[in-house]
């Protein structure tokens, strides 16, 4: 993203099976030890439990089958995080600016505030889209919160 940094080399296999490890194992903690450990059973419907496991347990597989994808490719590796630490700073700082507003407003607040800048972080500028894909998130969870 600056200009002074070096062409990104491509990545290689070890670097990428100890990214998909860690990521997969990142997602089994959370699904066997942190989740229920956080989360108390009771109540009508759903255990409080069901969408943080399930969350969990795609990002896991979605890990997994990415990992796989990319080890068993024929074609030229990724690069090497072409971003460098400025896409980290930029997330982080996104992460952080959500939980502050999660904290002094709502969940919709944090979402109505946290979605548009990240789309736009990520790289997304057609304004329909951000505002439609804010809308439906903030007011979903505008709806559900009340």
């Amino acid at each position: 993203m600056s200009g002074d940094s070096s062409p990104a080399e491509p990545r290689s296999r070890g670097s990428v099976l100890a990214e998909m490890l860690c990521l997969a194992g990142a997602a089994l903690l959370a699904f066997f030890w942190i989740i229920p450990s956080q989360v108390s059973g009771g109540g009508l419907g759903l255990d409080p439990g069901f969408l943080p496991r399930l969350c969990a347990g795609a990002i896991g597989v979605l890990v997994l089958v990415d990992g796989v994808r990319r080890l068993t490719s024929r074609s030229v590796p990724d690069e090497a995080y072409a971003g460098g630490w400025s896409a980290l700073i930029c997330i982080g700082g996104l992460a952080l600016l959500g939980a502050f507003v999660l904290r002094y407003a709502s969940i919709a607040a944090a979402a109505a505030v946290a979605i548009p800048i990240g789309m736009l972080v990520l790289g997304e500028r057609r304004p329909l889209l951000i505002a439609l894909t804010t809308a439906i998130v903030a007011g979903a969870f505008w709806f559900f919160q009340r």
